[in-house]
């Protein structure tokens, strides 16, 4: 590749904006449909049977684990429905949740390798002497990786989803897609990002709230799953 062809190459952080917003407005049945049942209901439950609640901790446990499992599936799910839509497919929202559902292996098998790997980050994170030289080299080290996971991985559940790859072929097609990119994809991790949090500390700061909770997961989990489906598109686009 030239030098004069790279700059084509890049990817437009307004145009990707942009087109997130648009698939969300345009698939918000399907992501409505799709994520009650998937992120909704689960966070419901998840704190119904709660301990506090009188339940015990093994239960919420198991449950705690479905839910995200679930709601790596809706990501899985999702992807397939905005790939398609930026492709022109118009489907009607059940056939699209549907469909989704019914390709989402491969991507589920990413996200949840993903998820692993977010748990044992959170792990060694315990470790972490804080106050000392060792916990603030430590802490740096697993901020670094987890902004460089962002930047450089972001695409690899709808890589899978669409091109039907195992979990470290798909890793690798992400690699590949977001080389060159990996500064804009980082700017639009963390735009989105920062759309999300606001809402969660406001909601956190009211207390015990299980419907806005359901809410705003559905929200979160929508964006977390069309922002990267989007990328992928976009990257796709300019090989």
């Amino acid at each position: 590749m030239t030098d004069e062809q790279a700059p084509e190459t890049r990817l437009d952080v307004m145009l990707a904006l942009y087109r997130t917003l648009a698939v969300l407005r345009a698939n918000f049945a399907a992501l409505l449909l799709g994520g009650v049942v998937l992120v909704s209901l689960p966070s419901l439950l998840v704190n119904m049977l709660a301990p506090e609640a009188g339940y015990s901790a093994d239960m919420a446990t198991v449950l705690t684990t479905a839910r995200a499992v679930l709601a790596m599936l809706f990501m899985a799910q999702v992807s397939w429905g905005v790939v398609a839509r930026l492709g022109g497919l118009r489907l009607a929202p059940s056939d699209l949740v549907r469909e989704g559902l019914r390709r989402a292996q491969p991507g589920l098998k990413v996200a949840l390798l993903a998820g692993a790997g977010i748990v044992l980050g959170l792990t060694v994170q315990l470790f972490a002497q804080h106050g000392t030289p060792q916990g603030f080299v430590l802490q740096t080290l697993l901020l670094t990786l987890a902004l460089w996971a962002l930047c450089t991985l972001m695409p690899a559940v709808p890589a899978a989803v669409i091109e039907r790859l195992g979990p470290i072929a798909a890793l690798r097609r992400a690699a590949a897609l977001t080389a060159g990119n990996r500064d804009r994809t980082l700017l639009l991790g963390l735009l989105a990002g920062l759309a999300i949090a606001p809402s969660g500390l406001l909601i956190r700061s009211i207390g015990p709230a299980p419907w806005l909770s359901a809410v705003f997961e559905l929200f979160a989990w929508g964006l977390a799953a069309t922002l990267p489906a989007v990328v992928y598109a976009g990257l796709r686009a300019t090989e």
